[in-house]
């Protein structure tokens, strides 16, 4: 199942402006590699729940993260789950990503995490 990626109004505004800013003084040789690089390293997102584990693809990155290596998947912090953070801890890295249905997410995580149980928002190691 493939989740989307959840972009905040604030983030997309600032892209916004970031980039036509640049127009207002004749600036386009700036403008265009800008969108660019924003573009191929941003665009698209989404994150993916496959047979061989969770894909994460941000631009032209592609991460694929084995079910039995996760260890842990909830909010990344009291503050910023209301952002919609979500930290997916594997071995001894993390990442964090924003999927637009959290609960969906989740759902989805805890079917295919054989070895984790969901405890309220967060996935984690369940014990016997």
């Amino acid at each position: 199942m493939t989740h989307k990626a959840k972009i905040d109004w604030w983030i997309a505004a600032a892209l916004g402006v970031g980039i036509c800013a640049p127009l207002v003084g004749d600036k386009l040789w700036i403008t265009v590699p800008l969108f660019l690089g924003v573009g191929i390293c941003g665009y698209p997102q989404a994150y993916q729940t496959s047979e061989v584990g969770l894909i994460v693809r941000a631009g032209l990155l592609r991460r694929v993260i084995p079910y039995d290596a996760i260890t842990f998947v909830g909010p990344t912090g009291v503050s910023d789950s209301r952002f919609g953070r979500v930290s997916v801890r594997y071995g001894r890295a993390e990442v964090v990503i924003v999927p637009a249905d959290y609960d969906a997410f989740l759902d989805d995580m805890a079917a295919r995490c054989r070895g984790l149980a969901r405890r309220g928002e967060v996935l984690a190691a369940a014990f016997a």
